[in-house]
C-alpha cells in the first residue's frame, strides 16, 4: 500500500464503527483522485499503451500524465515496463488488480449514461 495513504488512515478522526464501514470506499476514493485517472483506467483496458501513445489520447500536460501514472504504479494498478532498447520504449497496461477496476468503470460509464438522458443532455438517435 502506497505509505502516504496508510498514514492519512490512521490519522483518521472517524469512530471505529463507522471507519470499516467507510474505509473501502475511501480507499477506492484515493486510488482514483486525479483529473486524469479515470481517463488513464479506461484506455488501458482498452489494451497496453506507450507512453506517448496516451499523452496523444488524454489532453493533460507530460508532467501531469507522467505523475499520475508513476502514482497508479505505486498504488499497484499500473504496470510500468521498461525495455531496454533505443529508442527507449516503455509500456503501461493494467495489474490483475487494476483490471478489477474495469468493471466499476463500466458501472460509472453507465451511470453517466443514464444520468444525461434523466437531465435531457442526451437523446437516443434512432
Amino acid at each position: 500500500m502506497n505509505c502516504k495513504y496508510y498514514e492519512e488512515c490512521s490519522e483518521c478522526q472517524i469512530s471505529d464503527d463507522v471507519k470499516m464501514q467507510l474505509c473501502p470506499y475511501c480507499m477506492a476514493q484515493k486510488v482514483i483522485k486525479g483529473k486524469w485517472k479515470l481517463l488513464i483506467f479506461w484506455h488501458l483496458q482498452q489494451g497496453t499503451k506507450r507512453f506517448n501513445e496516451l499523452n496523444r489520447l488524454i489532453p493533460c500536460t507530460q508532467a501531469t500524465l507522467n505523475r499520475q501514472l508513476k502514482e497508479l504504479e505505486l498504488d499497484e494498478v499500473v504496470r510500468r515496463e521498461v525495455y531496454t532498447v533505443i529508442p527507449p520504449k516503455v509500456e503501461y497496461s493494467l495489474t490483475p488488480l487494476g483490471e478489477k477496476f474495469c468493471e466499476v468503470i463500466n458501472a460509472m460509464g453507465s451511470w453517466g449514461l443514464a444520468y444525461f438522458h434523466a437531465n435531457g443532455m442526451l437523446t437516443d438517435v434512432e
